[in-house]
């Protein structure tokens, strides 16, 4: 047994009681399948749970799109999470690939989800956000997708990504990423609060801006690279979209 699949397990069974009514309707398998993507979308977009369930779309007609999360359209782009769970309820030894078939029908998803010339059967759930997607591209903004493969194992196979290199799609407006137990443990684990200084050079000028106190003043970027060296990636800590990479990520 892997520890982080089974503590994954745990949450998922707390998901499940606090949001029973919430998930789709099927045996436990197909509700725990569903509380994963939850905490899934709770972990990859920094939101709490209650907010992460109101994005799921799982249940039948959902185009192969389990969770769909739409960002703000900022300077002629906007971002677009689609998210794809595979739990395996009664293998927590963590070691099972991403299935390669769901690899292959996330790429066929995309490709039809930003055609708006493609008809696709879609639930209530999916269907007016996909339907807003489409809106904003035939209005001429780029969507920057994130397809976010998720699963209580491992990383997909290498003939699955050699499918997804051969999809053609721009390697700078879709991003695969895979999400699993290990992913989840590390967003969730407390982490220990960053206390340092640094050195300004020269006059800096202090102002009251919207109820908070702006500093603005030189400081070396010698300084900023020893920082990062101290703290490595707890200075992002706060930033858990860095995650998703940090390139074609506006916000980071």
């Amino acid at each position: 047994m892997n520890i982080n699949v089974s503590i994954v397990d745990q949450r998922i069974a707390g998901l499940l009681e606090t949001y029973a009514e919430a998930l789709p309707a099927g045996d436990v398998n197909k509700k725990k399948s569903a509380a994963f993507v939850l905490l899934s979308m709770s972990t990859v977009l920094d939101i709490p749970a209650e907010e992460a369930v109101e994005l799921l779309t799982d249940g039948g007609n959902d185009a192969g799109v389990d969770g769909l999360y739409v960002g703000e359209v900022d300077a002629g782009e906007f971002t677009i999470s689609l998210f794809q769970g595979k739990y395996k309820v009664n293998e927590l030894s963590g070691e099972a690939n991403f299935p390669e078939n769901s690899v292959k029908n996330a790429i066929t998803t995309i490709a039809a989800l930003f055609d708006p010339a493609i008809k696709i059967v879609m639930n209530d759930k999916i269907k007016p956000r996909v339907e807003d997607i489409r809106s904003l591209v035939r209005d001429g903004y780029i969507p920057n997708v994130r397809m976010i493969l998720c699963n209580n194992g491992q990383k997909w196979t290498a003939q699955a990504q050699d499918w997804i290199d051969q999809s053609g799609f721009p390697i700078d407006q879709v991003e695969w990423i895979h999400w699993n137990h290990d992913s989840i443990v590390s967003v969730l684990q407390s982490k220990k609060k960053v206390d340092d200084t640094i050195r300004l050079h020269g006059k800096a000028v202090i102002e009251d801006f919207n109820f908070r106190r702006v500093l603005i003043g030189k400081v070396s970027v010698t300084e900023i690279a020893e920082l990062f060296n101290r703290h490595n990636d707890l200075l992002l800590e706060r930033n858990i979209r860095r995650y998703l990479g940090l390139h074609s990520n506006r916000v980071n």
